[in-house]
């Protein structure tokens, strides 16, 4: 039996969600294979692993060698691959890896006792650039108090000081130098928790000709009035240099957390919001104005061909619960359908966005309900309401039974749009204890050369299950 300290020699077999891959251990104790995790492997790979860690059903194993390896790979395209972390699966080909996430899907789906159409996968439009929200880390050398702006290296809070992001469009490198030239304040040190510098944040338009900046300060409000001016002068600074810069904010953030935000934001320069766009196949064009708490999504390119998605299963003039609606980016983007849109959104600020979003795209046919999501359910419920479709955008974590128990009693159809096929699984199954089963799925690569990947998945009630 294999132990903690043994280099042997494996083939990847698979890759798995959230980043391992599998290879297989083969001995006479083992004759079927025992179960080995490996970061960094590819399907085909034949590599030396040095084994970290064995449990009874499986071990996990870091790569020492790659001995053959497979067809698969390929350079990386970002010089800081290796030392980043943020774009785990790199090293593989695009197509592959679509494919290979498209068999994470799969494999989610045959835990269900039933079977579902699985349809081909959406691919991302931009492999490079598509990241519209950045959310750059800032700290300072102990010494010389040189800036440093990145991401956080893997499984650590030490900041990769980062000036070439190949998935992200080059004006956001560009602000990042200015701010490492220009700003004079200081930044966050996390282990002393002192410094003023916490993140520098950007949303950019999908055209990139409108950019809004927020700067997360270890600061409270009797402090940040003593440097306001400072902080006005940045931005002044940094607007007139860059014309795309739409506005400045500043979020006041003095705890310690690893949350980026607190709730406390103040405008210091210009617009508080930027406007997206989001053009569907039909042409039809959404708008959206996007402040600097709003979830919004990172690939807007690829988020419009999911909710073309959702809006084939959508009938004309169809009632419609947007049951997780934050700022109203499904809700809307499906109205020209809708006889009436209910959201529903437990944060005060998406509402209030939400209820803008709709005035932007001169839509009357809606209403937004702010509160827990069960407690507007049970009083839909109360009221008697049922609706055509309910649409389901959950966290990661998903649904828990009781919004499900509630909505199943409102609706015959679900769109469900996850983020986290382990969780929407489980809610399926749950669904199908109350006679709703999925009909089709459809993988979308919402972040090209990561682990993550959506779905959106259709679910019926049905009469005998």
């Amino acid at each position: 039996m294999i132990k903690a300290g043994d280099i042997v020699e494996l083939e990847i077999e698979k890759l798995l969600y959230q980043g391992s891959s599998l290879a297989r251990y083969y001995s006479d104790e083992t004759p079927s294979g025992f179960s080995v995790f490996v970061f960094g492997g590819a399907v085909e790979d034949k590599l030396k692993v040095k084994i970290l860690k064995v449990n009874k059903s499986y071990a996990t194993g870091e790569i020492v060698e790659i001995v053959k390896p497979s067809k698969y790979r390929k350079k990386p395209f970002c010089p800081l691959f290796n030392a980043c972390g943020g774009c785990f699966y790199q090293y593989l080909d695009y197509d592959f890896l679509v494919e290979q996430k498209n068999n994470m899907l799969k494999e989610s789906f045959s835990k269900l006792d039933y079977d579902v159409e699985i349809l081909n996968p959406i691919k991302s439009p931009n492999k490079e650039g598509y990241r519209r929200k950045i959310q750059y880390r800032v700290s300072q050398t102990k010494n010389s108090k040189r800036l440093l702006v990145g991401y956080y290296k893997e499984k650590s809070h030490d900041i990769v000081n980062i000036k070439y992001c190949p998935i992200q469009p080059k004006i956001a490198d560009d602000l990042a130098q200015f701010l490492r030239d220009n700003w004079a304040l200081g930044a966050y040190v996390e282990k002393t928790h002192k410094g003023l510098l916490r993140a520098f944040i950007l949303r950019l338009s999908s055209d990139l000709k409108s950019v809004l900046i927020t700067l997360v300060l270890n600061s409270n409000l009797e402090d940040y009035l003593k440097i306001e001016n400072d902080v006005l002068d940045f931005a002044q600074k940094i607007t007139s240099k860059f014309q795309v810069v739409k506005g400045v904010n500043v979020n006041l953030n003095p705890n310690k957390t690893n949350l980026i935000f607190s709730c406390d934001f103040k405008n210091v320069l210009g617009d508080e919001y930027i406007v997206e766009n989001l053009k569907s196949q039909d042409g039809t064009v959404k708008s959206y104005k996007i402040s600097p708490e709003s979830f919004f999504q990172v690939n807007p390119d690829c988020a419009s061909l999911i909710f073309d998605e959702a809006k084939k299963y959508i009938d004309d003039n169809s009632t419609i619960l947007d049951a997780y609606g934050g700022v109203g980016t499904i809700g809307i983007y499906l109205s020209d359908k809708a006889r009436k849109i209910y959201l529903v959104e437990e944060n005060e600020s998406a509402t209030k966005n939400a209820k803008e979003n709709f005035k932007l795209n001169n839509c009357k046919n809606y209403e937004v309900f702010l509160g827990d999501a069960k407690e507007c359910f049970r009083k839909f419920l109360k009221e008697k309401k049922t609706f055509d479709t309910v649409i389901l955008d959950p966290p990661r974590a998903g649904c828990d039974k009781e919004a499900l128990d509630l909505i199943s009693k409102m609706c015959n159809k679900i769109i469900y749009i996850s983020c986290n096929p382990q969780t929407l699984v489980r809610d399926l199954n749950y669904l199908f204890e109350l006679n709703f089963k999925a009909k089709q799925t459809r993988m979308a690569d919402m972040f090209p050369y990561s682990y993550h990947l959506e779905s959106i998945t259709l679910v019926e009630k049905v009469q005998d299950v």
